[in-house]
């Protein structure tokens, strides 16, 4: 994240705010408790954050879930749960 402000030239807050907008379905909560750390975080509404910097960023950001999550998921589960019906189930 402080590489990528860098290049960008502004603060890391800004970067990780406007990565956070740019997921489209989060809302980021901004806990500034001073104006001047208001008016520095509002800088993320024009922070441009490329493909390659969106990348850089999901990919360290990245976990393994691990169990139960990978369980879950497994085909064999999913079978079990759902059956044939995963796809026609409607609600």
């Amino acid at each position: 994240m402080n590489d990528i402000a860098s290049e960008l030239g502004v603060s890391s807050s800004n970067v990780a705010l406007a990565w956070i907008l740019r997921k489209g379905f989060i809302i980021p909560i901004i806990g500034a408790r001073k104006v001047e750390q208001l008016q520095d975080n509002l800088v993320c509404v024009r922070t441009e954050l490329s493909d390659v910097h969106l990348k850089r960023l999901d990919d360290n950001s990245s976990i393994q879930l691990g169990f139960p999550h990978d369980f879950i998921a497994s085909n064999a589960v999913q079978k079990i749960v759902y059956g044939a019906f995963k796809e026609k189930i409607i609600i």
